[in-house]
């Protein structure tokens, strides 16, 4: 098996992201270094997700004994309205591709299907 073979672990497929069609890559091999890859076609860059792992803190619903969320007894005008606490949770890490020149090489580099998907259409999309 040549080595560009092995390194192609990655299909590409149609989504939609906040209302805009894009492309994502999916991993299609166990020995695949990423979990996927979504173009962001507003702020034209290629999120890149990990497999690697990392702690990290966000702010969560505080619930009661019973699963119900508690409200906040005094209110701010930047209140939701109930109460949060912060939690630890395990994040993937990410990589951010902004260069458009390098996107290309990147989904050229590990999807199978690159040949034959029109990626290029939602990274350069004509004017109209």
């Amino acid at each position: 098996m040549k080595e560009e073979e092995k390194i192609k672990s990655m299909m590409l497929v149609t989504q939609e992201f906040q209302g805009y069609p894009t492309f994502s890559l999916i991993r299609i091999s166990n020995d695949c270094p990423y979990i996927e890859c979504v173009f962001l076609p507003e702020q034209k860059n290629l999120a890149i997700i990990t497999p690697i792992q990392k702690d990290s803190f966000h702010m969560f619903p505080k619930m009661d004994d019973n699963g119900d969320v508690m409200s906040a007894k005094n209110r701010k005008s930047s209140d939701k309205g109930y109460k949060e606490e912060r939690k630890p949770i395990k994040t993937y890490y990410e990589f951010n591709l902004v260069n458009l020149e390098e996107i290309v090489t990147f989904v050229e580099m590990f999807a199978v299907n690159a040949k034959t998907y029109p990626f290029k259409s939602f990274i350069f999309p004509k004017e109209k």
